[in-house]
């Protein structure tokens, strides 16, 4: 784990996820439409009901609702945002912009903003929800490499160290992963955006298990 920390540090890793949350900004902010934009949203929260029952659907985008509501619209930062890039006095940077015809521009900036705070409390939500429903998985998947783990203690053969550092390293893969199915868009159809958080998590957990039955093995 030392050699993982030292390859991958902290600063390496925080660049690289700033660097996906720039580049799906600027998609988001500058090319994408925020009407589609908006669809696609609709459309990913809608296929969740192709896995759960209607009660489920509900309960989970009822409480995405009062999330946003909640950190987002009545914390202020949605004001805020708004104030802050469409300012309703005669500021100079605003006759820039709408000299260059960049109140549009501007408008669909706020509203792709908006629209991207609801995307990602959508995924962060229902992320805590198969979570939630995997936890069993989790825990018997935990133990079973642990089990492994103790197994290869007593085992002659050396595993491959080549092979455990790839599982090791699967850890900083899977965090850039995560991140980036909470800000990157919708681009993979309603049917894979129903399954993607889910498969996403089943992967994390083999994951996981692998990198704790090898890992005491070649420390």
């Amino acid at each position: 784990m030392s050699e993982l920390i030292h390859e991958h540090g902290l600063s390496k890793l925080f660049s690289v996820l700033l660097l996906i949350f720039t580049a799906s900004l600027a998609v988001i902010l500058t090319v994408v439409p925020s009407s589609s934009f908006q669809r696609e949203v609709e459309s990913e929260v809608k296929s969740l009901a192709l896995l759960v029952d209607l009660p489920q659907w509900l309960e989970v985008t009822n409480l995405v609702t009062t999330r946003y509501s909640e950190h987002y619209i009545q914390s202020g930062i949605q004001d805020n945002i708004s104030d802050a890039l469409l300012p309703k006095s005669s500021y100079k940077i605003k006759e820039i912009v709408e000299k260059y015809k960049g109140d549009f521009i501007l408008s669909r900036v706020v509203n792709n903003l908006h629209i991207l705070a609801y995307q990602m409390t959508y995924r962060i939500t229902i992320l805590g929800f198969w979570l939630f429903l995997l936890l069993p998985y989790f825990i018997a998947i935990i133990h079973d490499g642990y089990t492994e783990r103790r197994i290869k203690m007593y085992e002659p053969k050396q595993i491959s160290i080549k092979g455990s550092r790839i599982w090791t390293r699967s850890i900083v893969y899977i965090v850039i992963l995560v991140f980036s199915y909470l800000v990157i868009p919708n681009f993979m159809g309603v049917t894979v955006a129903a399954w993607f958080p889910l498969i996403m998590l089943l992967a994390t957990g083999y994951a996981i298990k692998k990198t704790i039955s090898n890992y005491m093995k070649v420390a």
